[in-house]
């Protein structure tokens, strides 16, 4: 009996001087932190996979019949200005194709025998929504000498199809605005005889589309690219401040009289130009009126 005493307490001793070691009860602790680790996150995986098995439902995408834009959208301003161009040629091509079938025996125009008119440029006017699918567009069109305006019924159907649904319309142009004209200071009698040298050299140039003759007149490292068919300044007709003047720059406005080369043809056009000094006056910029 002593000897099975004996025997047994010796590897109680070692397991207990092990377990007292400080590197083996780390690897033990780590162990078994590794161990809960995946535990856990089998267990929340497995979590996750039944609440989406429970909660998953199949998802339907419906197309849409056509899609999401303002009404009228640009196809059906296209439709309205392609009607009115055939609409109002003489003689007039076949309507059907715009057309409901009981519209089309009376949208026909009739013209004389033999008679002609060519439609030039047409372009919407404006638009009048009178629905979710029907809308009233007029359209402006170039006809002879002069422009008619026309205004068209659209309609569109569920399969996102368009047609002329109702006679259409001559009708007038936009009103004349009534606006006050601004009023601009003069140019400083000091500085009026320069500005206005450096302005006719740079419009010449830029008129008549001279590129070389433009670098002398602009800031260095600036490019200002002149017009592409040549034209002849005859003069300047008004030089107004812009602008308040501001160290030593000034932004003008001045209004010229122009001849193109090729008609003769002579218009008055207006300017903006943005001018800065240095040794002398430079054109920076220049714009539309």
């Amino acid at each position: 009996m002593a000897h099975l005493r004996f025997g047994a307490s010796r590897p109680d001793r070692r397991s207990a001087r092990a377990l007292r070691t400080p590197a083996d009860l780390f690897k033990r602790i780590g162990r078994g932190l590794l161990w809960m680790l995946v535990i856990v996150v089998l267990a929340r995986g497995l979590v996750s996979l039944l609440a989406t098995d429970g909660e998953a439902s199949p998802t339907v995408v419906k197309p849409l019949a056509h899609p999401i834009a303002t009404w009228p959208d640009e196809e059906a301003r296209a439709f309205a200005a392609d009607f009115a161009r055939a609409y109002l040629t003489a003689p007039e091509p076949s309507l059907e194709r715009y057309v409901t079938p009981d519209l089309a025996p009376a949208i026909a125009a009739e013209y004389a025998a033999h008679s002609r008119q060519d439609v030039g440029a047409v372009s919407v006017a404006r638009v009048a929504q009178l629905g979710p699918s029907q809308a009233l567009i007029t359209v402006a069109a170039a006809v002879g000498d002069g422009t008619r305006y026309l205004a068209v019924p659209v309609a569109r159907d569920a399969r996102g199809g368009l047609v002329v649904s109702d006679l259409p319309a001559l009708v007038g142009p936009p009103a004349r605005a009534v606006i006050e004209a601004p009023s601009y200071d003069p140019v400083d009698s000091s500085e009026r005889a320069a500005i206005e040298d450096v302005l006719k050299r740079f419009l010449t140039a830029y008129l008549a589309g001279d590129a070389n003759g433009l670098e002398y007149l602009v800031p260095p490292g600036t490019r200002i690219s002149p017009v592409g068919q040549p034209y002849e300044l005859v003069g300047i007709t008004s030089l107004m401040l812009a602008a308040p003047p501001k160290g030593d720059t000034r932004a003008v406005w001045t209004s010229v009289q122009v001849r193109d080369e090729q008609s003769r043809a002579t218009y008055g056009l207006r300017y903006r130009l943005q001018l800065v000094r240095h040794d002398r006056w430079y054109v920076a910029a220049v714009t539309g009126g």
